[in-house]
Parts: C-alpha cells; sequence; structure tokens
C-alpha cells in the first residue's frame, strides 16, 4: 500500500515539475512575443523614401503652386493616388517641404528654376492640372521677422529687422585675434 507520506512527496514533485514546465513556457512566450513585437514595430517605423516619381510628381506640384504651396485635401487625395502614399504623408511631406524651403530659399529657388525649365520643356507625365506652360508663379514671400517668442513683428512698434549682410561670409577676423602680450 502506498503511504500518505508517499502521496505527498510525489504531490510535491509534480508541482515541482509543473511549475518548471509553466515558467519556461512563460519564457518562451514571452520570447516570442518581443521578437514578434519588435519586428512588426521596426517594420512599421522604419524610414522610407518616396520613389523617384513620386518625389517628381510632389516638387513639380510645390513649384508651380509656390505662391500657395497648400494644397486642398481634394488635390491631396488626388497626389497621395498619383504617388501610390497615404494623405497624411502627403501633409507632412508638404508640411516639410515649406519648411526646408523657407529655411534654404536660394538653393529653392535652383530647384524651382530646374522644374519651370523642365515643365517649359515639356509637360511632364506626372503633372496636375496647373497654370499653363509658360506662365511664372511667384515666389513664396519670406516670413516676416519674428520677435524672441515667436510673433510677427509688423509695423506696431517693434524696429524692422534689418537685412543680413553676407559680405564677410559671416566671419569676423576682429573676434579672431591674438591678444597674447
Amino acid at each position: 500500500p502506498i503511504t500518505p507520506k508517499e502521496i505527498e512527496r510525489m504531490v510535491q514533485i509534480i508541482h515541482k515539475k509543473f511549475s518548471s514546465i509553466q515558467m519556461q513556457l512563460k519564457q518562451s512566450t514571452c520570447e516570442a512575443v518581443m521578437i514578434l513585437r519588435s519586428r512588426f514595430l521596426d517594420a512599421r517605423r522604419k524610414r522610407r523614401n518616396f520613389s523617384k516619381q513620386a518625389s517628381e510628381i510632389l516638387n513639380e506640384y510645390f513649384y508651380s503652386h509656390l505662391s500657395n504651396p497648400y494644397p486642398s485635401e481634394e488635390a491631396k487625395e488626388e497626389l497621395a493616388r498619383k504617388c501610390g502614399i497615404t494623405v497624411s504623408q502627403v501633409s507632412n511631406w508638404f508640411g516639410n517641404k515649406r519648411i526646408r524651403y523657407k529655411k534654404n530659399i536660394g538653393k529653392a529657388q535652383e530647384e524651382a528654376n530646374l522644374y519651370a525649365a523642365k515643365k517649359a520643356a515639356g509637360a511632364s507625365p506626372y503633372s496636375m492640372a496647373g497654370p499653363p506652360s509658360g506662365t511664372t508663379t511667384p515666389m513664396m514671400s519670406p516670413a516676416p521677422p519674428q520677435d524672441s517668442m515667436g510673433y510677427s513683428m509688423g509695423s506696431g512698434g517693434y524696429d524692422q529687422q534689418q537685412p543680413y549682410d553676407n559680405s564677410m561670409g559671416g566671419y569676423d577676423p576682429t573676434l579672431h585675434q591674438d591678444l597674447s602680450p
């Protein structure tokens, strides 16, 4: 006959084995979930550039609407469809493009001239209905001067900013003189 003590010992052995298996199962499940999660999140958040064709379409629209580079919702939907991207990606692209354009207006003017020359040479197959060939659109005017808080400084009491003189290329030799005795 099996004694109660032996039964208790066997139950403890089974519990111990069960706990060990349970812990292994939890660990392997957790590892698998973490691997899947990282793969999914990495795939979703990985930065990808748009195709050359999509960039051409977006740039062409931007430079042909420089006087008002804010496409309507309908235009965004059309651009998204033509480029094979989402409307929110189109919105983000235009937001980023406007910021970069304002920061780097000189280089952007060259790029705008390039797109204008391309358009004058012959309409691109990517173009959306815009101004007729040969029609020029005005440059985007630079942002008005701002105070340190980012508020526009019109003529209402603030001194107007003086234009930046870059004749020295930003380098002032008097600041770098050797002052040793």
